[in-house]
């Protein structure tokens, strides 16, 4: 065989691995009907090979699933599948604008994004996987908190990254907290120690992990080299050790 034709051969090699190794990272758009029937927008990667196991990704106030970009390379290569959404309250943070606020018109208060969150897990278990862990920062912190309460046969785990009683009835997180039994991961930044105590206010079952970060930032965004320089790394850890233990990734 001559060598001309071996070496294209190795160069194409590469560029095909390296056009897959993108797509995987950018992911397949996906369009799937909050509970109420709105249009929600996002973002589903996989990981190689098959999993039946997904971790649903919801950012924060003003921000969009480009919120967990950084991430979803660090989950996948763990071996989940991710589905980051779009919620209805949301703005063009951490670059990308929210394409459901977009398509919407305007962004909606805090609680009105729950239906989005639901849409979500009902994709999830229309498409038969058999785990579903969810993960929420700041205000969607306190919305997947409701949503594992609300669906406690269909949700195996919760992270909870700066939640909060943000919503007018300033009991409805906590009263929320104290009926999930699944795994149960919550943290914040050691300045808002004080809200994730009220928030667990009830919740005092060996389910809970209650993290409490030396250094962090708000939200899911203490995970993130860029956004936490001096603390991502041991909250990182934390996490992943938390999903390890928690929601090992599994096959059909």
């Amino acid at each position: 065989m001559p060598s001309w034709f071996v070496h294209q051969t190795q160069r194409w090699i590469v560029v095909l691995s390296l056009l897959l190794s993108y797509a995987a990272y950018a992911g397949e758009p996906v369009t799937l009907q909050a509970s109420d029937d709105g249009t929600v927008f996002g973002t589903l990667s996989r990981a190689g090979g098959h999993t039946d196991t997904i971790l649903l990704l919801f950012h924060q106030a003003g921000a969009s699933r480009q919120e967990y970009d950084p991430l979803v390379p660090v989950l996948t290569k763990m071996g989940y599948d991710t589905l980051a959404i779009d919620q209805r309250s949301g703005d063009g943070l951490f670059g990308g604008r929210n394409e459901t606020v977009a398509r919407r018109g305007g962004s909606a208060d805090y609680l009105d994004a729950l239906p989005d969150l639901e849409g979500a897990l009902a994709w999830a278990r229309k498409h038969h996987y058999a785990r579903i862990g969810v993960v929420g920062s700041s205000y969607s912190a306190s919305l997947a908190i409701l949503l594992a309460a609300k669906h406690p046969q269909a949700i195996a785990a919760v992270a909870s990254f700066s939640p909060g009683e943000y919503f007018d009835d300033k009991d409805l997180v906590k009263r929320a907290a104290a009926k999930i039994t699944v795994p149960f991961y919550i943290t914040t930044r050691p300045e808002e120690e004080d809200k994730v105590q009220e928030v667990l206010r009830d919740a005092h079952g060996a389910n809970v992990t209650h993290y409490r970060q030396a250094v962090g930032v708000h939200g899911a965004s203490t995970l993130v080299q860029a956004r936490d320089p001096q603390g991502y790394a041991a909250n990182l850890r934390s996490f992943t050790d938390f999903l390890r233990r928690a929601l090992p990734p599994g096959t059909p």
